[in-house]
């Protein structure tokens, strides 16, 4: 009987101990990772959704701008046409002739509007040298007084040009010439060669 008690608590012991030493199970149910798993997954989709789109919209606002600033180049050019078109066909224009000091060379024709401006327009120009461009000088009527620098110009590839000056600095009964020159690329305070055209407005 004695051994039978022995045998017992023996047993309880052993199993006791295989209970201590079994390895002790998460507080947090497996289920729960998972679920941490697929929300830190759908956390990370959105922030990639959130750049792309981000990238999206940054296109688009440049491609806007871009398009708008188009359309305003545009409206600007069609603006200064309708002005040209209206100082070449306006009565009230003066015409002045701008002949050249090479005879091989076109004769230029100036439009000069009191209120909306100069036009001087020319064809088969050859183009000034790299770095050097075409500029116009008002020449005042006043003795010793000195010229007046205006727009620079450089003809496109068929040797046309359209040069329109929208405030021209003095009226022409205050102008005896006006005169085109060439000069260093960006155009100079005062003119730094012979004029290569001229031509006559006062007296006209």
């Amino acid at each position: 009987m004695l051994r039978g008690r022995l045998m017992k608590t023996v047993r309880a012991e052993a199993a006791a101990a295989q209970v201590s030493s079994a390895p002790a199970q998460s507080a947090i149910p497996a289920w729960m990772w998972g679920a941490v798993a697929a929300a830190l997954l759908f956390a990370f989709y959105n922030a990639y959704e959130a750049r792309q789109l981000q990238e999206k919209i940054r296109v688009a606002q440049l491609a806007l701008t871009e398009q708008t600033h188009r359309q305003q180049q545009v409206a600007q050019q069609l603006a200064l046409a309708d002005r040209e078109a209206l100082i070449l066909t306006d009565p009230k224009s003066m015409w002045i002739k701008m002949p050249a000091s090479d005879k091989a060379l076109p004769v230029l024709q100036a439009t000069w509007h009191q209120q909306l401006g100069i036009v001087v327009s020319g064809w088969n120009l050859p183009a000034p040298a790299s770095k050097r461009t075409l500029q116009l000088w008002l020449i005042p009527n006043s003795p010793g007084a000195k010229p007046m620098p205006s727009l620079t110009l450089r003809p496109d590839w068929s040797g046309k040009f359209d040069l329109l000056v929208a405030n021209p600095p003095e009226s022409p009964s205050g102008t005896k010439w006006l005169a085109i020159t060439e000069e260093p690329e960006g155009g100079s305070p005062q003119p730094t060669t012979t004029p290569i055209w001229v031509g006559t407005v006062a007296g006209k």
